[in-house]
């Protein structure tokens, strides 16, 4: 057992790190584009969250403007009102940083699908019919995108 540990340790493992420095360094900068891409979207559901509660809130106000004295009903109405209107377009700006994030994610993911595309050795004709195929929803049942993929066989 401890021979055998010793000989893989002198061999190495595979690493899924591709092995030229272009390549890797395409991968490091994918993996922290997905990092950052995560943190962005992390970071954007808190504050969704925390928009939501604060949206609630200004919704439960409105059950205390009977208790304003008559001449100040129509100003703590407006108050509520705006906060409603703020708090909205809070939310509105917190699903676009969602889909930026969103965004970012699936560059990171597509920075690191290229680059275990050039480490992998495979002809650059067939590294770009790879990249050219559709990888989603329907698309990835085509009979064109089967045709496609038999043709690389021949």
């Amino acid at each position: 057992m401890v021979a055998a540990m010793n000989e893989k340790e002198q061999h190495g493992q595979q690493a899924p790190v591709p092995k030229s420095k272009d390549a890797k360094n395409l991968d490091l900068f994918g993996r922290k584009v997905y990092s950052t891409g995560g943190l962005q979207l992390r970071i954007a559901n808190q504050q969704a969250l925390l928009s939501r509660y604060n949206f609630n809130s200004w919704n439960s106000m409105l059950k205390f403007k009977e208790l304003v004295p008559p001449e100040s009903r129509e100003m703590f109405g407006a108050l509520v009102n705006e906060g409603k209107t703020v708090t909205q377009t809070s939310l509105q700006a917190l699903l676009d940083t969602a889909d930026l994030a969103a965004r970012t994610l699936s560059s990171g993911i597509a920075m690191r699908h290229t680059s275990w595309l050039q480490a992998s050795g495979l002809p650059l004709e067939l590294q770009q019919t790879l990249q050219d195929l559709p990888f989603n929803g329907e698309g990835l049942f085509l009979e064109k995108t089967d045709s496609r993929l038999h043709s690389l066989k021949d």
